[in-house]
């Protein structure tokens, strides 16, 4: 009984004890949980300091950014470290060339450009039939010698293949015929025009002897004028000699009439070749033909255009990319295709590089005149970044600054400005990438300090 009464006392000191401990444990967690709550607020309060997010250069008046200091104590704009946290760049002279050197950037001055409506197009490239020619001989004969093939350039007059004809020999050796009979009729005329004069021949065997004669000069004109059309030149004509069968022979040099490609070939050495037969096609590829497909409801506006005698300026550019190439809009086709419910117009394209080739499916934008002027600066001057269009503009001295500006239409290397810009304000219409690579750069790595 006493060890059961000493057990109950043991364990009531032991709660005795416990209990202060407890007590002191719920009070520290009371304070932490408070301690925490003021945490959190502490932090809310810092996030709703901020004002939102940094306005960009683009959304600020100018006048106001040229009155900004930058931690430097001076004028942001023209600091070296810090002014291209307001999309200002300082533009050296040597950038801008000078003394007849082109430099890397170029300015201009915005201004206004015709209205234009544009409409787009696909079409084939083909020949200039006026500048491609079938290359054939005028008599019969055996090819001797190709000297171009495929692909070659050829200039105007270069010889291109050299045939022997039996034709030509015989054409060459009448014609010196011919000369020999001329020759003798001047000389019986002159000794006929002699004896006259002394009396001792009459009248009309003067007379009969310059009948000779002049029927002589016109065979004479004949013989030459075909060896001429052979294509044998006038020096080599006169050069003719009967004691020579060099000049007698029957070869015969085929001249391209017209500098450019060669294009096709059909001949080959020792071949047989007649008139007429096509042996080689050249072309001049520095102007093409773009047969284009309208589309019905294009063709009445247009049609009425170009029979009055306008023709539009077009753009044609490949699939693949590329620079575009200029040309003209000048025929249309009188029928439509059944089929595709299109009409056929043709553009004169200028192609000075040649890439422009034959079988070439292009796009082709059309320019339509419109009515009034817009402001328009080239494509080149206008650059993008983040979604925002914008051009530098000359603000003074070498100073120039990024403005945000709307486009309009596509005006062909030129683009419409709906806002954001003056006509004569000052821009950098070429090279813009090479301001807008630096202000990105320095606003990525240096800068003001926050």
């Amino acid at each position: 009984m006493k060890i059961g009464r000493f057990a109950v006392i043991t364990m009531m000191f032991f709660l005795a004890c416990l209990l202060p401990s407890a007590g002191s444990h719920g009070a520290t967690q009371e304070p932490k949980e408070s301690h925490d709550d003021h945490g959190h607020g502490k932090a809310d309060a810092h996030e709703g300091k901020g004002s939102g997010p940094e306005k960009s250069d683009l959304d600020r008046p100018v006048g106001e950014m040229w009155k900004e200091k930058c931690e430097h104590k001076i004028l942001q704009y023209t600091c070296e470290e810090c002014r291209f946290e307001l999309g200002t760049v300082k533009l050296v002279p040597d950038l801008l060339g000078g003394k007849g050197k082109p430099g890397l950037v170029a300015t201009g001055m915005a201004g206004s450009r015709k209205a234009t409506e544009s409409r787009t197009f696909t079409g084939e490239v083909h020949l200039s039939e006026e500048k491609t020619v079938h290359v054939t001989v005028p008599l019969p004969g055996t090819v001797r010698n190709v000297f171009a093939d495929i692909g070659a350039a050829v200039a105007a007059g270069a010889p291109l293949l050299e045939i022997d004809s039996h034709d030509l020999a015989e054409s060459k050796g009448d014609y010196l015929k011919k000369v020999a009979t001329r020759n003798l009729a001047k000389i019986s005329a002159d000794r006929e025009a002699t004896l006259f004069t002394r009396k001792i021949s009459a009248h009309f065997e003067v007379q009969e002897a310059e009948a000779r004669l002049g029927a002589a000069e016109i065979e004479v004109v004949n013989a030459r004028s075909r060896l001429l059309r052979f294509g044998v030149p006038a020096a080599e004509i006169d050069a003719l000699d009967p004691k020579s069968p060099e000049t007698m022979s029957g070869y015969l040099t085929v001249r391209s009439p017209l500098g450019g490609v060669v294009l096709e070939r059909h001949a080959s050495r020792g071949e047989r070749v007649e008139p007429g037969k096509d042996l080689l096609r050249v072309s001049d590829l520095s102007e093409v033909w773009v047969w284009a497909d309208l589309r019905e409801h294009d063709v009445p506006f247009l049609f009425g255009k170009i029979n009055g005698g306008v023709k539009f300026d077009a753009e044609v550019r490949s699939p693949a990319g590329g620079k575009p190439y200029r040309g003209k809009m000048d025929i249309l086709s009188g029928t439509m295709n059944e089929q595709t419910r299109t009409v056929k117009a043709r553009i004169v394209v200028s192609n000075p590089d040649g890439h422009l080739r034959p079988g070439m499916f292009v796009n082709i934008r059309v320019f339509l005149p419109g009515g009034g002027s817009v402001l328009a600066v080239p494509k080149t001057a206008v650059l993008a970044d983040e979604g925002r269009t914008f051009v530098f503009v000359h603000k003074e001295g070498d100073y120039w600054i990024r403005r945000p500006v709307a486009l309009g239409k596509r005006l062909g290397d030129m683009v419409e400005i709906r806002s954001g810009l003056a006509a004569g304000q000052r821009i950098v219409t070429d090279g813009s990438f090479l301001l807008k690579s630096d202000v990105l750069r320095r606003k990525m790595g240096a800068g003001c300090a926050d």
